[in-house]
């Protein structure tokens, strides 16, 4: 198992390209724009056995950084790892049968020991469905379902929508919304219509980014990025930011004017969008899923893609049990109310 840093931009992104089915979500320069919004420090492991081969991108967190701990463990002891927000876990390439993910557990394993890794969290890709290759090494937990759009052709995409969508992309059309793409000419846009739906839905303080942030994904990302607006008599309505490549394109945040919702300028928006995918030779079109399994987020996105269902799996390892329980022990002293049994997957990292 190799282990590259951030510092090694170009040696990371080559071997992510090694591979024919890269996604976006493992370029350094993604890693690199959430280590901006504060997650941690870019990694990627990369692991070779024979013919068989995966990488995957996780972010180093020091354990008592998290506002619980703060003042009652010491900086540089504990650390924990998680991949990037977003869709991650290993991109593959020959078979990776069960003596293949032995050999990479023990290797994994001695080396978050030996760096004192008590837990690693992973977010899986639904599109690639790479859980598979981790059911030897980390237990494994089914989530929810998102959804996908086919972006073969434009008949493809116009035959998955729902009628009900057909019918309001034709709405949003006859009261004269309009698409526009850019680069991010119009970044402060998006970040007030942004930033104000994210206050109207009351999301918590980590989905609310720098401008640095977004700077470093207009600059740095830039052929992997794109802007889209919905706009009424020239007032911009809606705004999305597209991820892609030339396989997959991500829905990764947006926004609405919420005196203008009724006007259905996301559907255009969105079947818009993925013409403009269809265009560039991109086959799959990943819109994700909602907050919780069936709220009203995920119902809108499912209208784009009747059999674009995709699970979604997360995983976890503990490398040492006896800290990960010691880490339980120093919640419960700091609040007695706190639930050691709780929910979360790390359990110590629960709010």
């Amino acid at each position: 198992m190799q282990v590259i840093t951030h510092h090694e931009k170009e040696k990371w992104n080559e071997i992510v390209k090694s591979f024919s089915n890269w996604d976006v979500y493992y370029l350094c320069e993604y890693a690199e724009s959430f280590m901006l919004h504060g997650d941690g420090t870019p990694y990627l492991f990369y692991f070779k056995d024979g013919s068989s081969r995966l990488c995957y991108v996780v972010l180093l967190n020091d354990i008592a950084e998290i506002s619980a701990y703060k003042g009652h463990i010491k900086t540089g002891v504990y650390f924990d790892i998680t991949t990037p927000y977003g869709y991650g876990g290993p991109i593959v390439e020959g078979e990776f049968k069960k003596r293949n993910q032995a050999k990479f557990l023990t290797e994994l394993s001695q080396y978050c020991r030996e760096n004192n890794i008590i837990t690693q969290f992973l977010r899986f890709h639904p599109l690639f469905q790479n859980q598979v290759y981790m059911d030897s090494i980390c237990e494994i937990f089914p989530i929810k379902d998102t959804i996908t759009m086919d972006t073969i052709s434009s008949d493809t995409i116009q035959k998955n929508l729902h009628s009900k969508n057909q019918n309001m992309i034709r709405k949003a059309k006859k009261v004269g919304v309009e698409i526009k793409q850019d680069n991010g000419e119009r970044l402060d846009d998006f970040i007030r219509i942004y930033e104000s739906t994210m206050d109207n839905n009351k999301a918590s303080e980590y989905y609310y980014f720098s401008s640095d942030y977004y700077e470093f994904l207009r600059k740095e990302m830039s052929e992997n990025v794109s802007f889209f607006y919905a706009c009424k008599e020239e007032e911009i309505i809606g705004a999305s930011i597209f991820l892609y490549n030339d396989q997959y394109m991500h829905y990764h945040l947006s926004g609405t004017q919420k005196e203008f919702r009724e006007f259905a300028s996301m559907n255009l928006l969105l079947y818009e969008a993925a013409l403009w995918a269809e265009k560039k030779g991109i086959k799959q079109f990943h819109l994700g899923g909602g907050v919780s399994a069936t709220d009203s987020l995920f119902k809108f996105k499912k209208q784009f893609n009747k059999n674009g269902y995709k699970h979604f799996y997360i995983g976890r390892n503990i490398f040492d049990e006896q800290v990960y329980n010691h880490l339980l022990q120093i919640r419960k002293m700091i609040d007695p109310k706190f639930n050691i049994n709780n929910d979360k997957l790390i359990q110590y990292r629960k709010d």
